[in-house]
């Protein structure tokens, strides 16, 4: 896909089109180091389409987003020329949109969207495994799990040369491979009429979910949670393997927070010490939860940051 043109004094245009039932936007200043300020939030409740809902924003703002470079964050994979917004009943093109703003969009996933934002600087970040904060200023890769309306992941890949990619991922689609027969009788459970159990319906499924008492019986309400801590950590170490996310994993999202608080993190922490393969590389990763600010927002102004940042600090 061919670059927008170099950006000048008009303002970028970031979209979050993740969340269920609303779209939210913020005009930003082109920067190396961008800001997220005010917000607009739209109900899209009674749009017809993704471009009617532009066209609303452009009203209630009074601002016309023709000429303005444009990322958008969205649910699911932004693969591909015709995208289904998955939290809508919209499908956008590439080509509608360039044609609409004048300049090609960036599309992607909302889980990068967060792992670009962790390059902010305006993250808040605790450590889980080892020592410090990612050194995203050193060659390495990183995994960054997102468990909130969903389970998602992305690869922070940084080479010699400090260029950045971040990689969108579907791991929460994978399959769950159960390793305890607790285990299998609570996958056969979440799996319903689908052929497979995901990582996402195992990790999604609320502690007090009527289906526990089903399959786990034995587990009182507040071992649910330790259980599912235990299988994130199993799917962490199971990414970083997948990622060859060797330098460490990140956790974001308010569901991933629960699983990894309190007498929760023994149980991930055990995950950790389980004798396999590459042990030893296993160990010594790190891991981290990020809390972050308009995070969705932050990271796909930073994408636009990223993208332009030949010609912005040749301006400063």
């Amino acid at each position: 896909m061919s670059s927008p043109a170099v950006p000048g004094v008009r303002p970028w245009l970031v979209i979050e089109a993740s969340a269920q039932g609303r779209l939210r936007f913020a005009l930003v200043e082109p920067s190396l180091r961008p800001r997220i300020a005010s917000v607009h939030e739209l109900s899209i409740e009674g749009i017809p389409t993704f471009t009617d809902a532009l066209q609303q924003f452009e009203r209630n703002r009074k601002v016309s987003v023709g000429g303005l470079n444009c990322a958008l964050a969205i649910a699911g994979a932004a693969s591909g020329e015709t995208i289904s917004l998955v939290r809508s009943r919209w499908t956008i093109s590439r080509t509608g949109l360039h044609a609409f703003f004048g300049t090609p969009p960036f599309i992607l996933n909302d889980v990068a969207a967060r792992a670009w934002a962790t390059r902010s600087g305006s993250a808040n970040i605790a450590t889980l495994r080892g020592i410090g904060a990612p050194a995203f200023d050193h060659a390495g890769r990183y995994g960054m799990i997102m468990i909130e309306e969903g389970v998602g992941a992305a690869i922070v890949d940084l080479d010699r040369d400090a260029g950045v990619r971040v990689l969108e991922t579907e791991a929460g689609h994978m399959d769950f491979q159960p390793v305890t027969a607790a285990e299998e009788r609570l996958a056969k459970a979440v799996r319903g009429p689908c052929a497979t159990t995901t990582w996402e319906m195992i990790l999604m499924l609320e502690r007090f979910d009527a289906r526990w008492a089903t399959a786990c019986p034995e587990l009182a309400e507040r071992e649910r949670q330790a259980f599912q801590s235990a299988l994130l950590g199993r799917f962490a170490v199971n990414l970083i393997h997948a990622f060859g996310a060797w330098d460490g994993i990140m956790f974001t999202g308010t569901r991933a927070a629960r699983m990894l608080e309190g007498a929760n993190r023994s149980s991930f922490d055990a995950a950790f010490t389980t004798r396999r393969n590459f042990g030893r590389l296993i160990m010594a990763a790190h891991a981290w939860r990020v809390d972050q600010h308009e995070a969705v927002l932050a990271g796909a102004a930073e994408r636009l940051a990223h993208e332009f940042r030949p010609a912005l600090s040749a301006a400063a």
